[in-house]
């Protein structure tokens, strides 16, 4: 009879796991898995970049193979892990993204070097901005919301700092939004005041929070998860603007039987999207019941065409004029334009 051999099972490499990454940036990356949490480096071959030829009479062969100038991955995404031993472990693959993601410029010196996905995975974003100092910028809140509505996102608007007064005017814009059906938090972490509140908002959602620099993310995790103790700064009393204590990302998991994740961002000064392919004012809430009715439907841009209902309805008074007013400067810019990237900087 002959003998079947079995295999070696103390010599067989071990099996791949599936995971999320939860924090790292430039090549070393923490990745939740069953068996623990690994620091992960990066497979050479998933940063190539393979260039083929333009030629429809050449081979399709590579032409050449460039290193990206950003690691493929993201925090929140799902990947596959070889474990090397010892809590370390290599990413071998990028599993197919669930969820929605944020995407800006990564610049230096100013200079744009192309775009970065610090945080993807999610299903609701939390644009957090302080009552004062720094002020609320709500051209980029309607940036925010246009992210979210092209990739069908849930949002909370955040209003943090509001122990230093909400202005008037400042709670008339908010009204604009709770009317358009996001809901809108005012928040203190001096006081406690709203923390219970945005946190029902966050259970059971993979969330990231997103703002300029000083607004209070970091604080307002803090305050959510206490224990974290992440670092916190002052706004500058010269520029009103906040400094960068978030340099990364962090999927922080939430305490609660229903759970969630929520990522802390680097503060936002530029940011970059690319452009939404003709669906840019369905991104805006309060146009959708006017789209279709234009004189000209399939071809206004509701900018200047006679008979555009969008523009009817902002002279009425029933869509907000500063509202209008973002989706001007974005389609200006190029947002409406799939092969376009635009950017603001706040």
């Amino acid at each position: 009879m002959t003998k079947v051999l079995e295999p070696d099972v103390s010599t067989s490499a071990p099996a791949l796991l599936d995971g999320r990454i939860v924090d790292g940036s430039r090549g070393q990356y923490r990745v939740e898995t069953e068996a623990g949490i690994l620091l992960c480096s990066i497979r050479g071959r998933l940063r190539k970049q393979l260039v083929y030829p333009t030629s429809p009479n050449r081979h399709q062969r590579v032409d050449e193979s460039r290193v990206k100038a950003h690691d493929p991955v993201a925090v929140g995404q799902q990947v596959r892990v070889l474990p090397s031993g010892g809590g370390a472990g290599v990413i071998e693959e990028i599993l197919a993204g669930t969820g929605g993601a944020f995407t800006r410029n990564d610049t230096d010196a100013g200079t744009a070097r192309g775009k970065v996905t610090p945080v993807a995975g999610l299903d609701q974003i939390v644009a957090v901005f302080a009552a004062q100092d720094p002020a609320p910028h709500f051209g980029l809140l309607d940036r925010f919301l246009v992210i979210a509505e092209s990739q069908g996102l849930a949002t909370v608007i955040c209003l943090n700092k509001t122990d230093l007064g909400v202005a008037a005017p400042i709670a008339a814009r908010l009204a604009v939004y709770r009317a358009l059906g996001y809901p809108v938090v005012l928040t203190s972490t001096a006081s406690g005041a709203g923390i219970a509140a945005l946190r029902a908002h966050l259970a059971g959602h993979i969330s990231a929070l997103l703002g300029a620099s000083g607004v209070g993310k970091s604080s307002l995790l803090n305050a959510l998860e206490p224990g974290l103790s992440l670092r916190v700064n002052a706004v500058s009393t010269l520029t009103h603007k906040g400094r960068h204590t978030t340099t990364g990302t962090r999927l922080v998991p939430l305490a609660g039987a229903a759970g969630g994740a929520l990522a802390d961002t680097a503060g936002i000064r530029a940011l970059a999207v690319g452009g939404v392919g003709g669906r840019l004012a369905w991104c805006f809430r309060d146009f959708r019941p006017y789209l279709g009715t234009c004189r000209w439907s399939a071809d206004c841009s509701h900018r200047q065409e006679p008979g555009c209902a969008v523009r009817a309805a902002v002279q009425a008074g029933t869509i907000d004029a500063q509202r209008y007013d973002s989706y001007w400067a974005l389609y200006a810019g190029g947002a409406d334009d799939a092969a376009r990237v635009w950017a603001d900087v706040v």
